[in-house]
């Protein structure tokens, strides 16, 4: 039960917008005693089809400025793949 709790609590602070994935890993760690990285790649996963749902729901609604999003996005994913890259360095 208490997992389904935190679920809910979590997806209503995420779908307002206030990093419902900081409560997610807190909630997990003291009331589930899920480690630390789990609950941190538990995060991970409950947030790629939160923003999923996040994006469709605003597309729909026409928030999404597109010109300014898609050179956002894309610098954003060549930023993020080049450091992976020094990241992984022996």
């Amino acid at each position: 039960m208490i997992q389904i709790l935190v679920g809910f609590i979590s997806g209503i602070v995420s779908g307002m917008g206030m990093g419902g994935g900081s409560i997610l890993i807190l909630l997990l760690s003291l009331f589930l005693g899920v480690e630390q990285h789990v609950a941190q790649a538990t995060n991970l996963v409950f947030f790629i089809p939160t923003a999923i749902t996040s994006i469709i729901i605003n597309a729909k609604q026409k928030y999404i400025d597109y010109k300014t999003s898609l050179p956002i996005i894309t610098m954003g994913v060549i930023r993020s793949y080049y450091r992976c890259k020094l990241s992984n360095t022996n």
